[in-house]
């Protein structure tokens, strides 16, 4: 099961969860059958446009830009950057937008370091390492 989220992921993935635990047993179907489908129809939804990211079942959010989660910080550019960028902007109470150029400056080590403060991801360096992708996807 994939769902587009434009503003407020964490809203909706509390009513997602609440139905799931109501239907039960069904959810672990739903939860089969979206680990069986082609990766390319569940990871491919860009955020360039519309901003949005989609939540996969047991994988988290996914911007379209990324799906690995190899360490980047200040100076760093393409792909994995643009991941962060979109995944901090889906983020409901983020200070801001940032542009996702996909060039890893001030403003987005800056965003970083606040939501690893905000979610308690240790240490606050602003660089993305596999602790903070994980956070990051769920958020």
């Amino acid at each position: 099961m994939t769902r587009t989220i434009a503003t407020t992921p964490r809203r909706l993935l509390g009513v997602g969860l609440a139905s799931l635990t109501l239907l039960g047993g069904a959810a672990a179907g739903v939860a089969t059958a979206d680990a069986a489908a082609p990766a390319a129809a569940r990871g491919t939804v860009h955020a360039a446009a519309d901003k949005a990211c989609t939540y996969y079942n047991g994988v988290g959010f996914r911007c379209g830009y990324y799906n690995g989660s190899a360490t980047v910080g200040t100076g760093n550019s393409g792909r994995a950057v643009k991941e962060v960028q979109a995944l901090l902007n889906q983020t409901t109470s983020a200070p801001g937008t940032l542009k996702v150029d996909g060039r890893f400056g001030s403003r987005t080590k800056a965003a970083v370091v606040w939501f690893q403060k905000k979610y308690h991801v240790k240490p606050y360096d602003g660089i993305v390492g596999p602790k903070t992708w994980k956070e990051l996807r769920l958020k």
